[in-house]
């Protein structure tokens, strides 16, 4: 295929800086609570692994509704989809401000956490039609970095502004934020579905596909806590002020943006089938980070800042790799595989946020719960080698 052919559109891109808001506020209510997390135990009276429990539920209510989501988008379309994803954050985010209970986090996390599934299906499905082939993978980045961004926002002004006047003040803004997003990509996005829907054969999935959702759940077990406990570890352990706290994991989110769309260029530049080793490199290299966060208490706050911003750019780059490596694979089936993958992904998402609390709750330091972190992350290196070896 030509450069001209290869190259992605005005309206490609448009679409895919809709896609990256939306995943970004999808992702909100799953983040938020771990950057307000000693402020929460306090004003709720609540533990840590509550705390975690709500990020936990969030994810994993994603992991379980990303089949469904599936099927929904290819029944009402990209669009539909996306925008109710948006409705739905919006409306959970202004309830959790309003009622301020611990019970309305959890059922908030459920509903929202599902509502995530939507964007990321529906997102995906719209930059599979609207971007070529081999610009996927930083189409991918550029989408998947709407989540740090978000996040960058978060630990900057989350901490600091809950001191200054509430928490619940973060949540309006967040619902508010939700809203413009999901206005936006009501004109942007298509009521694209996936090629089953579309009238495409869709291949069936390749033989032993399960493996990418084995793979994707040991990614984010054991990347996940980099932005669950930073602030909380550093905050607790390192006697970091807050704002120091959120400032960090800020740099560290912000820069993994920029890791993570660099990252993309090359992984296309690499090609579809060094995808794969290229997350491997990047999660060995993210559980060395994990082992830099683990040294804080004795080398002091400097090492987590270098730990932390390595881990957090070397988890993005993988994540956004991944979603080209999931394309790649199942390229005609690409609902189905998203769905599979993603189920994986929130799952892990779901075990350890609440896993590292209540470690941390039982043996009163953070240094057991970081080492399982980095447990998880070896794991995820040989989880991926198998997936390496599908064929499409």
């Amino acid at each position: 295929m030509s450069d001209a052919h290869s190259k992605i559109s005005f309206s490609g891109w448009l679409t895919v800086a809709s896609s990256c808001s939306c995943v970004g506020m999808g992702a909100s209510l799953g983040f938020i609570p771990g950057f307000l997390a000693t402020i929460l135990s306090e004003d709720l009276d609540i533990s840590r692994g509550k705390i975690g429990l709500i990020v936990g539920i969030y994810f994993g209510s994603t992991g379980i509704g990303s089949i469904p989501a599936g099927q929904l988008t290819d029944r009402f379309g990209a669009r539909k989809v996306v925008v109710l994803n948006m409705f739905v954050v919006a409306v959970s985010s202004l309830f959790i401000a309003i009622l301020s209970s611990y019970t309305v986090w959890i059922i908030s996390s459920v509903l929202a956490g599902m509502g995530y599934a939507l964007s990321n299906t529906g997102t995906n499905v719209a930059i599979g039609h609207a971007v070529p082939l081999e610009r996927r993978a930083v189409a991918m980045s550029v989408k998947t970095s709407g989540v740090p961004l978000m996040a960058t926002v978060a630990a900057a002004i989350g901490p600091w502004a809950a001191n200054v006047w509430n928490w619940e003040t973060i949540l309006i803004l967040n619902s508010i934020a939700a809203a413009i997003a999901g206005i936006v990509a009501y004109f942007i996005l298509n009521d694209d579905r996936s090629e089953a829907a579309s009238g495409v054969k869709a291949d069936p999935l390749p033989k032993n596909f399960y493996w990418f959702g084995i793979a994707a759940f040991l990614l984010i077990g054991g990347s996940q806590p980099l932005y669950s406990w930073t602030v909380s570890y550093l905050e607790e352990s390192l006697n970091a002020s807050a704002g120091l706290s959120g400032g960090i994991m800020a740099i560290a989110s912000f820069t993994g943006v920029i890791v993570m769309i660099c990252n993309g260029f090359w992984a296309d530049k690499l090609g579809t089938k060094r995808r794969i080793p290229l997350i491997m490199l990047l999660l060995s290299i993210s559980a060395l980070s994990v082992g830099l966060v683990l040294l804080g208490t004795i080398l002091g706050t400097y090492i987590v800042v270098i730990g932390v911003t390595l881990g957090v750019s070397t988890q993005l780059a993988s994540i956004g790799t991944m979603h080209a490596a999931v394309i790649d694979t199942a390229p005609n089936s690409v609902g189905k595989a998203t769905g599979i993958t993603m189920t994986g992904y929130y799952l892990g998402a779901l075990v350890t946020p609440a896993g590292f609390g209540v470690l941390v709750d039982a043996t009163d330091t953070y240094t057991y719960s970081w080492f399982g972190t980095l447990a998880v992350l070896v794991c995820a290196v040989g989880a991926w080698h198998k997936a390496g070896k599908i064929r499409t």
